[in-house]
């Protein structure tokens, strides 16, 4: 009888490791995307945060890229009013660095906070829709634990990606699956003078699925994928020798 519960359990935690990986979209770098449990859980919505102030459109383009990561489909952006007033409204051409067209974007906006929350779970819904962006002003108080629950609850039969943007950071309990703090980092050039690839500082706040760290990564647009920045190294002097070992 001991053997035969032993079975079932060993069973059972195989299936739900499956429904795991099924359910994870892939980022890119491995070592983020194993302490992700297999990617991001598409089960779950997803926070994201700035780190600064001036860190709000670095964390919309890391919006956009987890969006495009999750393949074609509409990809509708949710923002609170004030949240337009604050940050600025989207832009349907600046989707073209993280390889979204300008036809696939559904931009709403919303008076309340209430009603931006409502709208994403409806669009969440809806069939072929890829992503959904939450934009909410200041800490979005209204996104708590029930509230990211309810949002949860619809992504359990859906495979589109929940995103919610919080202009600032807020401290409080929800059942989002990870909460990202985002700040720009420097890419690497291109050797031709531009500004070389778009870059993220990331910090991983909260993970559900395992411990939380921080990498910087750089959006690849022509392969929708993230890959991890090399760690940069000092040069040596240049107007002395080197120390004797």
């Amino acid at each position: 009888m001991r053997k035969a519960g032993v079975s079932r359990f060993s069973g059972r935690f195989s299936v739900s490791l499956a429904q795991m990986q099924e359910s994870g979209l892939v980022l890119g770098p491995a070592a983020l995307d194993e302490i992700l449990g297999g990617g991001l859980d598409r089960h779950r919505v997803h926070e994201i945060v700035p780190a600064g102030l001036f860190n709000l459109g670095t964390a919309a383009g890391f919006a956009c890229a987890l969006a495009a990561r999750n393949g074609a489909g509409s990809v509708v952006w949710i923002q609170q009013c004030m949240a337009a007033l604050e940050g600025g409204r989207p832009y349907g051409l600046g989707g073209a660095p993280f390889g979204i067209a300008s036809s696939r974007w559904l931009l709403v906006e919303t008076h309340t906070a209430k009603d931006t929350l409502w709208a994403m779970e409806e669009s969440l819904r809806t069939p072929g829709v890829t992503a959904v962006i939450g934009e909410l002003a200041g800490p979005g108080e209204m996104a708590d634990l029930t509230a990211t629950r309810r949002l949860n609850l619809v992504l359990q039969e859906r495979r589109a990606l929940g995103l919610l943007l919080r202009q600032q950071f807020r401290a409080g309990t929800s059942a989002c699956g990870t909460r990202w703090r985002v700040a720009a980092a420097q890419g690497r050039q291109d050797g031709l003078g531009g500004i070389g690839t778009l870059a993220f500082a990331l910090t991983l706040e909260k993970n559900q699925r395992g411990p939380c760290g921080a990498w910087n990564v750089e959006w690849n647009c022509d392969e929708a994928s993230f890959a991890a920045l090399p760690v940069p190294v000092a040069a040596p002097a240049r107007h002395r020798p080197p120390r004797a070992a």
